[in-house]
C-alpha cells in the first residue's frame, strides 16, 4: 500500500489516518526529542539569542562559539578526537568524500551495498549483490554503520582485520544517539551522521582524527557551506540530559522488542524493524500499527515496510506490537 498522510504537526505517539487512530511507527524520529521539556526550554532561548539562521562561513572573521562547543560536547559523546558540524547529513558525508579524493586522489574506493547516497560519489555507486560477498580490499571502504531502510547489522568483525593503510568511511545516521558507534578497527576511521534523526536538528556531523578534522576544516567544500542553525545547535548543546533520558527509554523499549519479536528483520536492542512483506503493512495497519511502507533511497524500487520503536511509545505498545506480530499468518 502507498499512503500519505498530510498534517501540520510532528507526529508522537499516535497518528490520524482515514478517520481512524493508530499508534505511529514511521519515521526516523526516533528519540521524539522536540517534545521533551528541557529540549523546548533550550530551543526557545536558542532563539531568543539567535534570531535567524546564520548563513555566514565558519571562517568569517565574526565567530559565535556555539559550533565549536557543541562539537567539543560530541566529540566526547562519541569518543573521538574531533568533531565537525555540516548543516545536513548529506553535506557530511559529501564533505568527507571530496576531502578523502583530493588526500588520495589514486586510492581505490569501494562503496558496500546499500550505501547511502550520501557517501556516493560519482562514478562510484554501492556495490551490487550482498554484503557478505562485497569486496573489503580497497584502499577506501564506504558502508552504513547499519541498513537504512532495511534493518541488518554489517560491522560484524571484518573492520578488526583491515589495514593501517585504509580508510573506512561510515554513515552513522541511523545509529548516532541510537546504539554504539564506536568502531573498533586498524583503519583510519571517519564517520558522518545527519543530525537530524536522533538528536532532532538541522544539522549533520562529521567524526574523526584530529588530523583529518582539522583537514576538513581547511577544504574550501567545508568552509563554503552554511553552519548549521545556531539556535538549534545551542538547544542541543543544552539539553544533552534531555537526550541521555530519552536514549535510555529508546533502549529499553528496543531490548523489549527485540528479545520477543518475530517475522521481521531486526538487529539486537535496536529499535527499528523491516520486513520485504508487503502482507505485513496491512496486518500491522488492521491492529492499530501505522509504519512507512515506501521504496527508498531508489523511488523506483519495490516497497518495503519500515518500522522504528519512537520513545513515545510505552512498554505496553511495545507487548502489544509482539503479539500483533506473533498472530502474523505465515505460509
Amino acid at each position: 500500500m502507498s499512503y500519505q498522510i498530510h498534517q501540520n504537526q510532528i507526529p508522537e505517539r499516535l497518528v490520524s489516518f482515514e478517520g481512524k487512530e493508530y499508534r505511529w511507527l514511521g519515521g526516523t524520529n526516533y528519540l521524539n526529542i522536540g517534545s521533551h521539556p528541557l529540549f523546548q526550554e533550550k530551543l526557545q532561548e536558542g532563539i531568543q539569542i539567535f534570531s535567524q539562521n546564520w548563513g555566514s562561513s565558519r571562517l568569517n572573521n565574526y565567530r559565535m562559539d556555539v559550533w565549536e562547543n557543541l562539537e567539543d560536547v560530541m566529540a566526547k559523546r562519541f569518543g573521538v578526537e574531533a568533531a565537525a558540524l555540516c548543516s545536513s547529513g548529506l553535506l557530511a558525508g559529501q564533505t568527507v568524500m571530496q576531502y578523502i579524493q583530493q588526500k588520495y586522489p589514486e586510492a581505490s574506493i569501494s562503496l558496500a551495498p546499500k550505501t547511502h547516497p550520501a557517501l556516493w560519489r560519482h562514478p562510484y555507486k554501492p556495490a551490487a549483490g550482498n554484503f557478505m560477498d562485497w569486496k573489503k580490499d580497497a584502499q577506501i571502504l564506504c558502508m552504513d554503520g547499519i541498513g537504512a531502510p532495511w534493518v541488518e547489522e554489517f560491522l560484524t568483525g571484518f573492520e578488526q582485520n583491515l589495514s593501517s593503510d585504509q580508510t573506512l568511511i561510515v554513515d552513522e545516521s541511523h545509529r548516532l544517539g541510537i546504539v554504539s558507534t564506536r568502531i573498533d578497527t586498524p583503519a583510519n576511521l571517519i564517520q558522518t551522521s545527519s543530525l537530524s534523526k536522533a538528536f532532532g536538528i538541522p544539522a549533520g556531523l562529521i567524526l574523526g582524527t584530529k588530523a583529518d578534522i582539522a583537514e576538513i576544516k581547511k577544504d574550501p567544500f567545508w568552509v563554503g557551506g552554511s553552519p548549521a542553525n545556531p539556535a538549534y545547535v545551542y538547544a542541543c548543546l543544552h539539553a544533552q540530559e534531555a537526550y541521555d533520558e530519552r536514549i535510555s527509554k529508546s533502549q529499553e523499549l528496543a531490548r523489549a522488542f527485540t528479545q520477543n519479536a518475530q517475522y521481521v528483520s531486526l538487529v539486537k536492542d535496536y529499535p527499528a524493524f523491516s520486513s520485504a512483506d508487503t502482507k505485513l503493512f496491512d496486518h500491522l495497519k488492521s491492529h492499530g500499527f501505522l509504519c512507512n511502507q515506501f521504496a527508498y533511497p531508489d523511488p523506483n524500487a519495490p516497497a518495503i515496510c519500515k518500522a522504528i520503536l519512537p520513545t513515545s511509545m510505552y512498554l505496553a505498545d511495545i507487548h502489544d506490537l509482539v503479539g500483533v506480530l506473533a498472530l502474523y499468518p505465515r505460509d
